[in-house]
């Protein structure tokens, strides 16, 4: 390949860079971004930040931003300009920060350029890497098909000759039939022409996805980062008069011949028009952001913005994600709080309760401590010694600050309610004994 070399002093190139940005520059002395990119690094040449040209063509101040050029200014710099690569046209695709107002005249309409700023959310490293790739992505005709899209290829070949003899026995076919799998379907909405396309640029942008760590799924969406990312690609189409098959115009005349006979004869449903594939390509991301061929660029001359579109596309999937398992995990807290309020509360009710049990039970003991101290004070042949010692062992059984296990009765279970001890005691009074 042949190679040529141009001098420029560091103080030449950092003007340029600053006056037509770093893809500019690349540009006019058709470079490898990349490389280019990595020699402003080596050399320690200042290059704007990714939102320096959008602020710049707000019309904010940004003099203050441009950093003073260090060390010799007059040192001799050797760029390789490679012959070989075309200059830019309508197939090149190099990042760029916003292009200056002044600057939006002499940039080739057919150049798709996109802001550096929009891979933000990507640390340093991996832009880089996102956007040399963007930026030197190319169709290979020559690379094997992926292993995915063989089998999703055979299945649509298979439903379009499935198509065509359905078309050709129903006169009243309808432009298609219902894909049985999800492979058919992918492609439904392509003519073979725009499946041989759509192949082609898929092959190319998940080989590069596979490159910078992502992998294609089955269903043929793109793991990129940690985010599943769906795109799928449709074909423009035409409205144009309809043609009679054979079998229709001779329908027509059937009918026309039994319609002298027979007033009930019913007309063959013919359609007037027909929806014919015109070749557009457009790619559709999961947020209905879409890019189209036009007049001047194909899909196949945009594969970098392709790329960066997906890159954004797995930053909006990757949100959307986060935001569901915010709200779910907030869901779960929520409901976490709420049993937890309901099981305090259920014990609270259940300890209010025994509370009010035992303080029963007490009203109880000390009601019997009182009618021991009156009939005391009273007298009587039945109040002895062996009985207020019996009566106040009743008095301590009752009362859950003493809680005395009786001989007999055993002991009280305080907090249950009135009518569960009750129902204890008759138990314990009712047993029968076998001898």
């Amino acid at each position: 390949m042949d190679i040529e070399r141009k001098e420029i002093s560091r103080k030449q190139l950092y003007d340029e860079i600053w006056e037509l940005s770093l893809a500019g520059v690349a540009r006019k002395y058709n470079l490898n971004y990349s490389r280019f990119r990595s020699l402003c690094k080596d050399e320690d040449i200042p290059v704007p930040s990714s939102g320096y040209w959008t602020r710049k063509n707000m019309g904010k101040d940004v003099s203050g931003e441009k950093p003073e050029l260090t060390g010799p200014p007059d040192k001799v710099l050797f760029l390789s300009l490679d012959k070989g690569i075309k200059k830019p046209d309508k197939k090149e695709a190099l990042p760029e920060e916003p292009v200056a107002a002044s600057d939006k005249a002499e940039t080739p309409k057919s150049v798709a350029i996109w802001d550096e700023s929009r891979l933000d959310f990507l640390d340093t490293e991996e832009r880089d890497k996102v956007l040399a790739s963007a930026s030197e992505l190319r169709i290979n005709n020559s690379s094997r098909l992926n292993r995915t899209l063989t089998r999703y290829k055979q299945a649509d070949a298979e439903f379009k000759a499935k198509q065509k003899k359905f078309a050709k026995e129903n006169i009243n076919y309808h432009r298609s039939i219902t894909p049985d799998n999800e492979a058919a379907y992918y492609f439904k909405e392509l003519s073979e022409y725009g499946v041989s396309r759509a192949l082609a640029i898929l092959n190319t942008i998940i080989k590069e996805i596979e490159k910078l760590g992502g992998r294609v799924n089955d269903d043929l969406s793109m793991h990129i980062r940690d985010d599943d990312v769906s795109v799928h690609l449709a074909e423009g189409q035409d409205r144009v008069p309809h043609e009679l098959t054979k079998k229709e115009a001779q329908a027509l005349l059937e009918y026309k011949e039994e319609v002298k006979r027979y007033s009930w004869a019913s007309k063959p449903q013919i359609r007037k028009y027909d929806k014919v594939y015109n070749g557009k390509l457009r790619i559709v991301f999961g947020n209905g952001k879409y890019l189209k061929d036009s007049e001047s660029t194909k899909l196949e001359d945009r594969l970098g913005e392709i790329l960066v579109c997906l890159y954004e596309e797995s930053e909006r999937v990757k949100k959307a994600r986060e935001e569901r398992e915010t709200e779910q995990l907030r869901r779960a807290e929520e409901e976490k709080r709420k049993r937890e309020l309901q099981e305090r509360r259920e014990l609270e009710a259940k300890k209010t309760i025994a509370l009010r049990n035992k303080a029963n039970d007490y009203r109880i003991a000390t009601e019997i401590r009182e009618y021991i101290a009156a009939a005391v004070e009273k007298g009587g042949d039945e109040i002895t010694l062996e009985w207020i010692n019996w009566a106040q062992r009743k008095a301590d059984w009752y009362d859950p600050t003493v809680a005395l296990e009786d001989e007999y009765l055993g002991k009280r279970d305080h907090e249950k309610s009135s009518e569960e001890k009750d129902k204890a005691l008759q138990t314990r009074t009712s047993r029968s004994w076998w001898w």
